[in-house]
């Protein structure tokens, strides 16, 4: 049976495909880790890389979940933090925020629990006017930062589809990155006696780009003006003896004791995250959670946040089953 459009997924299922797929596709916080490199590297030409090294050992400690300060080597901050720009969303302040206007960028929705359109479009133009200014603010060119990086591409994006949705010209590169074709096929669309789009400076006016839109199956329409994002409410079972209650994601992947990274699980919604190191305590602490939120290693080993939807009841003895398979999924009807 044929998959339903896009157009047609609300946005509560958005906002769970979000945050699943999140780092597999557009993580423009990533690029914050060559960015901060860079920095790095201009600040030692300055002050002198010993000092600088120390310091910039310190402050990235967060996203790389290191101590530099006892027995290590503050001059690898460079490579450990290149190998743990996956953390960079979740870690840095402006990170959670390009997290964040990602999901408007490829879902077209906002990770708000407002049903405001008008707050909901001030926090949208509040984001997109921010990474505007931190792009042009950086010296991209200068510091070796690809035009093609995360970052660009998510900005480029999130403005555009700001411009689409007040009915603004947009970039054909934008077009086309929406409709999944290559820019290529929209400048030649632009061009010749026949062509479907006009050009406004090089743009094209948002109706018609909207119009082509509509029949392109894989563009996520805007949907945030409309939009319910319902919070799933964690079970209040109290816990049999020899069973234990742990959360289910989406995709029927579960909480279990080999999610464990660097000694630690790390649990939480993205800005409040925990680290714990015993098992049985973070799940004490999902179960609390009125959302369960916890880190996993998705489908390229990139660690992102997961939200629970369901919670499914186990005996004990099924974790580590699920710690030794982490492709197991568990059934709707919650047996392993």
């Amino acid at each position: 049976m044929a998959s339903k459009p896009n157009s047609q997924i609300d946005a509560d299922e958005r906002a769970v495909l979000f945050h699943e797929q999140y780092g597999n596709e557009l993580d423009g916080a990533a690029t914050l880790a060559d960015i901060v490199t860079a920095a790095g590297d201009y600040l030692a030409r300055i002050i002198g890389k010993e000092d600088v090294d120390a310091g910039m050992a310190r402050m990235v400690e967060r996203v790389v979940n290191v101590e530099s300060s006892e027995g290590g080597d503050p001059s690898k901050w460079r490579a450990a933090l290149d190998g743990a720009r996956a953390n960079c969303f979740s870690e840095w302040a402006i990170g959670a925020r390009l997290h964040d206007l990602a999901a408007y960028a490829l879902y077209g929705i906002v990770l708000h629990e407002s049903e405001d359109p008008a707050e909901l479009a001030a926090i949208i133009e509040n984001a997109v006017t921010e990474a505007e200014r931190f792009v042009a603010a950086t010296p991209i060119a200068q510091w070796g930062i690809s035009p093609g990086s995360n970052l660009l591409r998510l900005v480029r994006l999130a403005s555009n589809r700001w411009a689409l949705d007040n009915g603004m010209p947009i970039e054909p590169a934008a077009l086309a990155a929406f409709g999944g074709v290559s820019e290529g096929r929209i400048r030649n669309m632009m061009a010749g006696a026949k062509r479907t789009f006009t050009s406004e400076d090089g743009r094209i006016p948002a109706q018609e780009a909207l119009a082509w839109l509509a029949d392109r199956p894989d563009f996520w329409n805007s949907i945030w003006r409309d939009q319910r994002l319902p919070q799933y409410g964690a079970r209040q079972d109290t816990p049999l003896e020899k069973a234990v209650f742990v959360p289910v994601a989406r995709d029927g992947s579960a909480f279990h004791p080999g999610l464990r990274r660097a000694g630690r699980f790390t649990i939480g919604e993205k800005g409040t995250e925990l680290q714990v190191e015993d098992f049985d305590q973070a799940l004490a602490q999902l179960q609390l959670m009125p959302t369960p939120y916890w880190r996993r290693p998705n489908n390229v080993g990139n660690w992102g946040i997961v939200s629970g939807v369901r919670w499914a009841r186990l005996d004990v003895s099924d974790l580590e089953t699920l710690a030794e398979h982490p492709d197991h999924r568990i059934p709707d009807d919650g047996g392993a």
